[in-house]
């Protein structure tokens, strides 16, 4: 049975940006664009209709996973609150099991910290012992912002953390006026892998069940349907796909997926060419699918990870570079296998100088190989330069981008921590759109509603200061900003021919908004809403309009 719908302002986003009033669907695709016949007839009543939202670089799983934490910190404003959770759960937890909270602070900025705690300052593991005695007890670092992991006296004792213990890799114990340890540890997050202290701390963690696992993914996929993201790529740290064959298996992945394989680069004793003649071929279909791999070269900004030209500002107030964990000749190595092995490349990078270090391998391998038509990925190249964009676009890549950086961290970050005038051109979208090369938006976990990375793409606004930090470099039209957060995925995910734009043949994903996002006032785009969310052709998510 086809549907007509009809009585709208239908947003194609095909290649002209054409606006039609009415659309046809039948068997899961649009049928046709512009009046028809459809057995069934559903009126918009006026309303702006979108293709679904594609964010390509969304993390939901790490999302869904850090939002399963128990203990739950999230919410609570004093160390008394954070004791009293601890202790509650350490009620229910097995003298000497560990009890794993989540970080401390409101997701997925944490603001304002510690001072926003009552009693303005972090708390210790004298605070957590008191708590927790019997249990050793880990409040982790989240992937947002560097605030610090705190561990009780237990914890430490596991980790062989005593006042004669160096800091290393990024880590950094703070200690008392006698030299003790009190609990507190910068660094101990995923982007130091190579710090020891780190490494021990995840082989002595419990880890989640495979039923709690799959849960908390499906939850979190479900929420991306209420949002109108109606197809995600996890095309970095990706390290659950036999999860999302499960929840496949189990009729329960809410929205498309695309997916790829994260290469274990920089890790000791592993075999990188023995990896990528195996990585492993999943079917795919329609809903999930895995290809190509993905090679991490550098962390980000606020971590002190990007490897920049420049010395800048880290976490601890020190000017430093960052670094790669790659050297131009070992990605350019890495880059051959995947042409040999025909693997889509993903690349991430961050700092200028890890940008550098990705053009300048790919240009020595397409000398050799023309990579041209693979449409190979450039993932969040936060500090790239103009030139840099100009010369990955003569290789034929694509791009995915999070505008939503400058929300977050712009000020405290960008403007006081890089030198001169860098902060103008974090993300450039207004460069890559220049060059040709197809771009796409993507939330990075944070902030997941398209809508609210659509208005900061448009504004560049500091959450904390309220400045907009627009420039030249960033500025795009409202249409490339949809563009790029819907056709603008589908490049990026290699699905082009099949999502992204509301056209005959492709697959019926469309969204439709309580407000005319091309007209109504910038600042109310963060504010619209998803009243409707089709998958397929199957309304997945219907919410009544608010007066």
């Amino acid at each position: 049975m086809s549907t007509l719908y009809t009585n709208g302002k239908i947003v194609t986003v095909d290649n002209d940006f054409s606006i039609a009033e009415a659309f046809t669907v039948a068997d899961g695709r649009i049928a046709a664009v512009g009046p028809n016949q459809g057995a069934r007839v559903v009126d918009l009543g006026g309303r702006t209709v979108l293709p679904g939202f594609v964010d390509a670089h969304a993390h939901t799983v790490y999302r869904g996973i850090a939002d399963a934490a128990y203990p739950s910190l999230v919410g609570l404003t004093s160390i008394a609150a954070i004791a009293e959770r601890i202790r509650e759960a350490a009620t229910e937890t097995k003298p000497g099991e560990w009890i794993v909270t989540s970080s401390i602070g409101e997701p997925p900025d944490f603001f304002g910290l510690p001072k926003g705690l009552a009693e303005g300052r972090w708390p210790t593991r004298a605070d957590l012992d008191a708590a927790a005695p019997d249990h050793p007890v880990y409040i982790p670092t989240p992937a947002y912002w560097p605030i610090p992991s705190v561990l009780n006296s237990a914890a430490l004792a596991l980790l062989d953390i005593t006042r004669d213990t160096p800091d290393d890799a990024g880590v950094r114990i703070v200690r008392d006026a006698t030299g003790e340890p009190t609990g507190v540890v910068h660094g101990l997050i995923f982007y130091n892998a190579r710090s020891r202290l780190f490494g021990r701390l995840m082989s002595l963690l419990p880890h989640m069940s495979e039923q709690t696992t799959r849960d908390a993914i499906a939850r979190a996929l479900a929420e991306n349907i209420t949002l109108g993201i109606t197809t995600i790529y996890e095309g970095h740290g990706n390290t659950f796909t036999n999860e999302l064959l499960a929840l496949r298996d189990e009729g329960r992945l809410a929205c498309r997926i695309v997916a790829t394989t994260e290469a274990p680069v920089g890790r000791p004793g592993v075999d990188v060419a023995a990896w990528m003649s195996a990585v492993p071929d999943v079917p795919g279909d329609d809903l999930l699918t895995v290809s190509g791999v993905t090679l991490s070269l550098d962390g980000p900004t606020h971590f002190g990870r990007a490897a920049m030209s420049e010395p800048y500002l880290n976490p601890f107030g020190e000017l430093d570079n960052g670094s790669s964990v790659l050297s131009t000749s070992d990605l350019a190595d890495i880059a051959r296998l995947a042409v040999r092995h025909d693997l889509r490349l993903n690349i991430v990078a961050s700092g200028d100088q890890g940008c550098a270090i990705a053009v300048d391998a790919l240009e020595a391998v397409h000398r050799e190989t023309p990579l041209t038509g693979r449409q190979w990925v450039a993932q969040h190249f936060h500090h790239v330069t103009r030139d840099q964009i100009g010369r990955l676009a003569a290789l034929g890549m694509v791009a995915q981008v999070c505008a939503g950086v400058d929300y977050a961290r712009g000020e405290e970050v960008y403007v006081k921590r890089l030198p001169g005038d860098l902060w103008e051109h974090v993300t450039p979208l207004r460069w890559w759109i220049d060059a040709g090369v197809p771009v796409a938006l993507a939330s990075d976990s944070a902030h997941p509603d398209p809508l609210f990375q659509l208005w900061t793409a448009l504004q560049r606004v500091d959450a904390r200061s309220g400045r907009s930090l627009l420039t030249p470099a960033k500025t795009v039209s409202r249409a490339e900003a949809i563009r790029a957060h819907t056709a603008g995925g589908a490049a990026v995910l290699g699905r082009a021919d099949r999502i992204g734009s509301l056209e005959p043949g492709k697959l019926a994903d469309f969204v439709v908004l309580d407000r005319d996002i091309l007209t109504c006032p910038v600042d109310e785009i963060r504010d619209a809403r998803v009243l409707m969310t089709v998958l397929g052709g199957e309304v997945v998510h219907e919410t009544a309009p608010t007066e």
